[in-house]
């Protein structure tokens, strides 16, 4: 596959947005902002300046890449959609990762356990290690309360953005995860054939609105 291919990963499932620039396997240029609110509004500006910076057309890209979740349904959403919507009207491919396997990736380790907060004492688990270039899930990604994640992280390197009761791995910085994204969508793009990998949303858990919902409007004989 010819080195000039180039990609845009996004990520933007917790309180950082970011982006990176690939062309071929090499990060290019990235780019990140904090942003607990109004993920939606700041995504498509820090992508937009990302690409005048490094004199890109939207049109020039042969992929885009987001992290799919579990993570912020706002944030999660705005980066999907924002994918989708450069994508409209050219070949580009759409490539979705699995944010904690992001988050496996950008620790620089091969065998690492990643607890990220799920609000509620609860935590997005799971158990990763790393062989041939390929992560594997050895404790599939689920939700589940913040005591079981320790007791199931207990002999592993820990990434985690909650307090933890072990010692934990410094955590990404800056447009890290963006970067790490562009690199699985990198190893998932060459020799795939179809338009889309992956690009429906991974959330773990229903919505807030959801479950308020439900408690105001009670089905009937519950």
């Amino acid at each position: 596959m010819p080195a000039a291919l180039r990609l845009l990963s996004l990520e933007a499932g917790g309180e950082r947005i970011s982006a990176a620039l690939f062309e071929g396997p090499d990060c290019l240029a990235q780019a990140f902002a904090e942003a607990k609110q109004r993920q939606t509004e700041q995504l498509a500006p820090l992508v937009q300046g990302l690409l005048q910076r490094a004199g890109w057309e939207a049109s020039s890209l042969g992929a885009l890449a987001a992290g799919r979740g579990p993570g912020s349904f706002t944030g999660l959403r705005s980066s999907l959609a924002l994918g989708q919507g450069l994508a409209l009207g050219s070949a580009a491919r759409l490539i979705g990762v699995d944010t904690l396997e992001a988050w496996a990736q950008s620790s620089g380790r091969d065998r690492v356990a990643v607890a990220l907060d799920g609000r509620r004492g609860q935590a997005y688990f799971g158990r990763f290690t790393r062989s041939a270039e390929r992560w594997n899930a050895s404790e599939a990604p689920r939700l589940m309360e913040q005591g079981e994640a320790w007791g199931l992280s207990k002999g592993w390197p820990l990434l985690s953005d909650l307090e933890a009761p072990q010692e934990r791995l410094r955590l990404p910085q800056g447009a890290e995860l963006a970067v790490a994204v562009g690199q699985l969508a990198w190893g998932r793009w060459q020799g795939q054939a179809g338009a889309a990998l992956d690009w429906e949303p991974l959330y773990l858990r229903r919505a807030e609105v959801e479950i308020l919902w439900e408690k105001l409007h009670p089905k009937a004989g519950a």
